[in-house]
């Protein structure tokens, strides 16, 4: 019997996007009752090694290949097609996806049956329902890798280190709970192999501090009910189970004693040893969230070792490109690149920064495997997921995207056109700055600074009151005076002060009085389409940050999401929506007899 097939929304968008003829191999998750669920898809050469066994390593556990799609007329594909069916294990059938170039009109599915394709339909899994029926699992674990600095080395230690991993001796821990996973499944009176993932996900005990919002596509269809995702990290609408390894000291431990923790696990061979080198492993593995406990241990060591294919991968290609002989120490990197709608990981080396040529130039290769632009990061240190619970102990930081969750602004046959990104709400008196009355701009920058740090392009602290007025006597725009006073500033200072300390550059758009932005409602939706950062808007003495627009061209009708820098109170949501301080505006919440000019942050080109 033929699988189910899905294919995530996600996934349906990234192929209308791709415009190249090539050939490519699809990733999918295979649950449940034979459904195949199709997640990912790469780009493959048309010359050299193909790349498809690289780029699993990347996906979380149980994400796999499950065949091939095709672009246009492309012929690469044929000559790919037996080595990458033959590589498939995941289904006796194969699946072949058929796409024109630049749409969806015409795609086809197929299975590969007996050697002949099979045409199937297929069902599109929104983005919903993908939050509603699968999750996440991360571990982190340590190990030493005992090895000669050259690349036949590590790889065979790595090997048999993926092998001890695979013995049986690893138990796995949920944090704050007394359950435990090993090899023959949960030690734990609540739940058997035959609880589910969600019966897993039910006893864990809600974070300490609540998620206060999630990433910023959440437009739903109405009467949709979606479940509190308590595990959530922000930015991200998957719960993520962390887990937490240890080794146990027997393969039978005695009944109610839990195993002790592993802190390391050394790996030595017959070779003279002139390297130890630490490996922290951060692994995830999707799961649907039906799947049985019994199937969680093979699943959670598979992760592992994918985290360690990584490592060797990163370790060995920097040998044979650096031609030092100097092993340096890989780390970790989760990235949730909001197109995809699934997790990707990498492994960078300690001592290589993103700007140098050799992160560089993976980088750009991972853009081009996976058909993305390199006008934008995805992949540097700055874009990785940030996890509940990673800071508990990092100073105060705002709110973040507040205007998730407000009603509709109430144009009649509008389209919003929304600030694309993440970013975090400043307002007058926060972090004990007495700036009301003047301080409006400054704090209009600082949330356009941290929509900059969000989304990767800069790991730069945001600019104080005072480190702006500093920047601005510097490059000769104020005078001494102006340094710690309660002056304030305006759009053209918004965008000098964006140069010199993210060198990003601003357009400047001028508007005669509040009663002509309208006439500025299809640039700033162009704005929200092309560059998704907010705009500060600058009228008499007021400065606010505008985040969105919603606009109807057959009528005119327009309003705008403000983000209000004048609140004053604690960063309580409900309170921050209700009362307007961010929320949809109309014309008349302009002064029609004033000049306003808007700073238009543009993306730089990076990756």
């Amino acid at each position: 019997m033929l699988p189910k097939l899905k294919i995530s929304a996600f996934l349906l968008k990234r192929l209308e996007r791709t415009k190249q003829q090539c050939s490519g191999c699809l990733f999918g998750v295979f649950y449940g009752e034979g459904t195949l669920l199709l997640l990912s898809f790469n780009i493959e050469s048309s010359l050299g090694q193909l790349n498809y066994e690289q780029i699993q390593h990347r996906f979380p556990a149980e994400l796999d290949l499950c065949g091939l799609v095709k672009f246009g007329g492309c012929t690469d594909g044929e000559a790919h097609l037996n080595e990458v069916i033959k590589s498939v294990d995941i289904t006796d059938n194969p699946i072949l996806l058929q796409c024109e170039l630049g749409t969806l009109v015409g795609l086809r599915a197929s299975f590969f049956v007996h050697g002949k394709l099979e045409e199937v339909p297929y069902e599109v899994m929104e983005a919903y329902q993908l939050y509603n029926d699968f999750c996440f699992t991360r571990l982190q674990c340590g190990f030493f890798l005992q090895t000669a600095a050259t690349p036949e080395s590590v790889s065979r230690e790595m090997h048999v280190l993926r092998k001890r991993v695979a013995d049986g001796n690893l138990v796995f821990n949920v944090p704050q709970t007394k359950i435990f996973i090993n090899n023959n499944g949960p030690l734990d009176k609540q739940l058997s192999g035959d609880s589910q993932i969600q019966d897993l996900i039910d006893v864990i005990p809600t974070p300490g501090h609540e998620k206060e919002t999630a990433s910023v596509d959440k437009k739903k269809p109405k009467g949709q009910n979606t479940p509190v995702k308590r595990l959530a990290p922000t930015g991200c609408d998957y719960e993520v189970i962390h887990i937490d390894v240890m080794r146990s000291r027997s393969r039978d431990p005695v009944a109610g004693e839990p195993p002790h923790p592993a802190l390391s696990i050394a790996v030595t061979s017959e070779e003279q040893i002139r390297v130890q080198v630490p490996l922290e492993i951060e692994a995830m593995a999707i799961l649907c969230r039906k799947t049985k406990l019994q199937r969680l241990y093979d699943v959670l060591i598979e992760s592992i070792c994918r985290g360690l294919r990584l490592f060797e991968l990163s370790l060995i290609e920097h040998l044979t490109e650096s031609g030092s002989g100097k092993l340096l120490v890989p780390a970790s990197y989760h990235f949730y690149p909001q197109e995809f709608g699934h997790f990707v990981s990498c492994a960078y080396l300690e001592g290589l920064s993103d700007d140098t040529p050799s992160m560089l130039e993976r980088r750009k290769r991972l853009h081009r495997q996976f058909a993305l632009p390199v006008s934008r990061p995805y992949f540097r240190r700055s874009n990785q997921m940030r996890f509940l619970g990673e800071t508990e102990d990092a100073p105060w930081t705002p709110l973040l995207n507040t205007h998730i969750g407000l009603r509709p602004s109430g144009v009649v046959d509008g389209k919003e056109y929304l600030v694309n990104g993440n970013y975090h709400y400043y307002h007058y008196l926060q972090q004990q700055v007495q700036d009301k009355g003047w301080g409006c701009a400054y704090r209009s920058l600082q949330t356009i600074c941290s929509w900059f740090v969000l989304q990767g392009y800069t790991n730069a602290p945001i600019p104080t009151h005072l480190e702006v007025q500093e920047y601005l006597h510097k490059i000769n725009d104020k005078p001494a005076a102006f340094v710690g006073s309660s002056q304030w500033i305006g759009s053209t200072e918004i965008s000098m002060c964006l140069q010199g300390f993210l060198n990003v550059d601003s357009k400047i758009l001028h508007v005669a009085s509040g009663a002509e932005l309208a006439t500025i409602a299809s640039e700033l939706a162009m704005h929200f389409q092309t560059q998704g950062t907010p705009v500060m808007i600058g009228g008499g003495v007021l400065a606010h940050t505008i985040i969105g627009v919603d606009y109807c061209v057959q009528t005119g009708q327009v309003k705008f999401l403000i983000l209000d820098p004048h609140y004053t109170g604690a960063d309580d949501l409900a309170t921050i929506q209700i009362k307007g301080w961010c929320g949809w505006k109309g014309m008349d919440f302009w002064a029609k007899g004033s000049y306003y000019n808007l700073c238009m942050p543009q993306r730089p080109i990076l990756y």
